[in-house]
């Protein structure tokens, strides 16, 4: 292998395999001869979708995992105790805003009302669907669909979401006899949330909830605080409540929802965490046209999407000259269609932080540094690899310990379920 090879791997390492790591040139010192010197550095850019690095999704997607891991078992600064907590799994979705093409189990298509639309289409499908099928979250009639009420329930799924808790708080205090502040001095609602989109564009919700003692301690709540009045509370509010949209029409859940009660017994919760953490790092339908905002109505008209999606698109974009919807920054998130929140997002005290797990892997990788970095000399000086070989050869190399991690997970299974069989 000659020199520059060897380069450019050490350059992929140092990188993470990152595909289009972000170059930095600044002084470091020699930790072995503490000389200084001018050098230049290729960071990772810590991109969280797919699309975009498939390295550093890898990694988030990780992390995500042991966010939401520990805050249902415990782990990194969470006592296991919270896994004897009451425990909520649910997922929220958006109303509807027009028949679509939905699959069921048996491939057959759900939209069956049996009738004509007033633009003279049928609003019922015989045909069977492929689970990857284009036509799946497409409508029947575009001229039904309401997009517009549809990109503002985007917009403001976020809010609908805190103002929910918010309620949660007001019925238990209310079945409590006792006010907020007091609700609040004898339990806390944790919770992490992740949205994920829709085939129809539209986000729903996939929601952990804890319910903790008060302070900071991880305490358990108070004995009449179940998981049978946790799941009542949250499905009532699901149901029943709304709030006033800043378009002035109301905002409330869609009437599909699941909410499941997490059992003490029961070691699903791993298999909740790899659920959520899946979708943390993917974007708007998966496409790359979608991954980064857009900055003009004509580059959104230029990209090769689904003619639904690009609309959707389109009237984000639109909506954003409206004056009562300017506090939401459509033109902004008209690649999100109007969603305006966080793809995951979390209560201070369910787990730990992104930013915790970053510093702790910070931390155990500079006992391996060769060189210490000089704060405040680092300056930015450009994105992606010298090499142009170096990209293509990074998500090679990520593909492949990808592939010995599967390999050696699914080893260790194996050799666990063997030594099982023989202990029986």
């Amino acid at each position: 292998m000659d020199a520059s090879y060897r380069t450019l791997l050490r350059q992929i390492e140092l990188a993470g395999s990152c595909t289009h790591p972000v170059r930095l040139l600044g002084e470091m010192v020699n930790l072995a001869t503490g000389e200084v010197g001018t050098k230049a550095l290729s960071v990772s850019c810590k991109d969280r979708r797919e699309q975009i690095c498939p390295a550093c999704s890898y990694l988030y997607k990780a992390d995500a995992w042991i966010l939401v891991s520990a805050g249902l078992i415990g782990g990194k600064g969470v006592p296991d105790s919270v896994f004897d907590h009451p425990r909520i799994f649910a997922t929220l979705t958006a109303p509807s805003f027009g028949s679509v093409h939905v699959r069921r189990s048996d491939g057959t298509c759900r939209a069956n009302s049996g009738s004509r639309c007033l633009h003279g289409v049928e609003r019922r499908c015989l045909l069977r669907h492929d689970e990857g099928s284009p036509v799946l979250g497409v409508p029947l009639c575009t001229s039904c669909f309401d997009y517009e009420g549809a990109v503002t329930w985007n917009a403001q799924a976020s809010r609908l979401w805190n103002r929910s808790v918010e309620q949660m708080r007001y019925d238990l205090a209310a079945y409590r006899g006792i006010s907020v502040p007091q609700l609040r001095r004898e339990t806390r609602i944790s919770y992490l949330k992740v949205a994920e989109y829709q085939r129809r564009g539209l986000v729903h919700f996939h929601v952990v909830l804890r319910l903790d003692g008060p302070g900071d301690a991880f305490a358990p709540p108070p004995s009449w605080m179940d998981v049978n009045l946790l799941h009542a509370t949250l499905t009532g509010v699901i149901v029943h409540f709304e709030l006033v949209g800043l378009d002035r029409e109301n905002v409330r859940w869609g009437s599909q929802f699941d909410v499941k009660k997490l059992a003490v017994d029961d070691r699903g919760d791993l298999r909740v965490a790899s659920y959520i953490a899946k979708y943390a790092t993917k974007s708007t339908g998966d496409a790359l046209a979608l991954a980064r905002r857009f900055h003009s109505r004509r580059e959104i008209e230029l990209q090769s999407l689904d003619p639904h999606l690009k609309r959707m698109a389109t009237t984000a974009w639109d909506l954003s000259r409206r004056p009562e919807l300017e506090r939401l920054h459509l033109r902004h998130h008209a690649h999100a269609f109007g969603f305006t929140g966080q793809l995951i997002t979390k209560s201070r005290y369910f787990s730990t932080t992104f930013k915790d797990l970053r510093g702790n892997r910070r931390e155990h990788m500079a006992q391996f540094n060769e060189s210490d970095p000089v704060a405040g000399t680092f300056s930015y000086d450009g994105r992606g690899y010298d090499d142009p070989r170096a990209s293509e050869v990074a998500e090679l190399l990520h593909q492949a310990r990808t592939e010995v991690r599967k390999v050696a997970r699914d080893q260790r299974v194996m050799s666990r379920g063997i030594s099982q069989g023989e202990t029986r």
